[in-house]
């Protein structure tokens, strides 16, 4: 084998071993992968908030699920290269095992008011 060819932990497909049926990034940041399968494989926990900047209505969105019939939650540890905190969307049907797992932009704030400067002419 070609040695630049073999993966290393540092490539970010180092740990898939799920393909996802569909990987989009929507227009306010967030990165989804929707993967075709049970529920029971992926670590999760629908009594977490998922970490970073979001809504239900946006996480809805984003999946391309139906607004009712969804569950949301976040994983419990890091899973097929997405991180710990990532949100988990559901459809709440045995008969459609859809899952999407959706990484959000970091919130954030400043610490601080920016300063204003002001010129003069002298």
């Amino acid at each position: 084998m070609i040695s630049s060819l073999a993966k290393t932990e540092s490539d970010p497909d180092f740990d898939r071993k799920h393909h996802p049926i569909e990987e989009r990034t929507t227009s306010d940041g967030m990165r989804v992968a929707c993967y075709a399968m049970p529920l029971d494989r992926i670590p999760c926990d629908f009594f977490a908030d998922p970490d970073g900047l979001w809504t239900y209505e946006g996480l809805t969105r984003a999946a391309q699920f139906p607004s009712d019939g969804v569950a949301i939650g976040a994983l419990r540890r890091p899973f097929n290269g997405h991180p710990e905190g990532a949100a988990v969307v559901t459809l709440n049907a045995e008969t459609r095992p859809y899952v999407a797992i959706i990484e959000c932009p970091i919130a954030y704030v400043y610490a601080e008011p920016p300063r204003e400067l002001s010129i003069t002419a002298a």
